[in-house]
C-alpha cells in the first residue's frame, strides 16, 4: 500500500520536474533541439524518470522485491515504472476531484 502511495507521489514530481526542465529548455532555445533528437526526443519523459531516480537514489519498486543484478537497470526499471504511473496518477487526481464534487 505504502509503495502504491510513493509511486504516486515519485509520478507527482516527476510531472513537475518535466513541466521545470521543459520550461528551462524553451527559455534558453533549447527545447527544439531536444525533442527533435530521434530517440530522446520521443521519449523525453522516460530519459527525466531516469535522471530523476539516479538523482534522488530511490528505488520505491524495491518494496515489491524488485531487485536487480545491476545498479543501472534498477535506476532503469525504476524510473521507467514511476513514468508509468502517470495516467494512475492523473486517473487518481480525477477520481477524487470527482468524489469531492459530489459530496459537497
Amino acid at each position: 500500500m505504502y509503495t502504491l502511495g510513493a509511486l504516486l507521489l515519485f509520478a507527482l514530481l516527476l510531472t513537475a520536474v518535466i513541466a521545470v526542465i521543459d520550461s528551462v529548455l524553451h527559455t534558453i532555445k533549447l527545447d527544439k533541439i531536444i525533442h527533435g533528437l530521434p530517440v530522446i526526443g520521443a521519449h523525453w519523459g522516460l530519459v527525466v524518470g531516469c535522471l530523476m531516480v539516479w538523482v534522488l537514489d530511490i528505488s520505491p519498486a524495491a518494496g515489491w522485491g524488485l531487485e536487480f543484478s545491476d545498479q543501472w537497470m534498477t535506476i532503469v526499471a525504476n524510473g521507467f515504472i514511476i513514468y508509468g504511473m502517470i495516467p494512475v496518477k492523473d486517473a487518481t487526481i480525477s477520481m477524487v476531484n470527482r468524489g469531492l464534487r459530489l459530496a459537497a
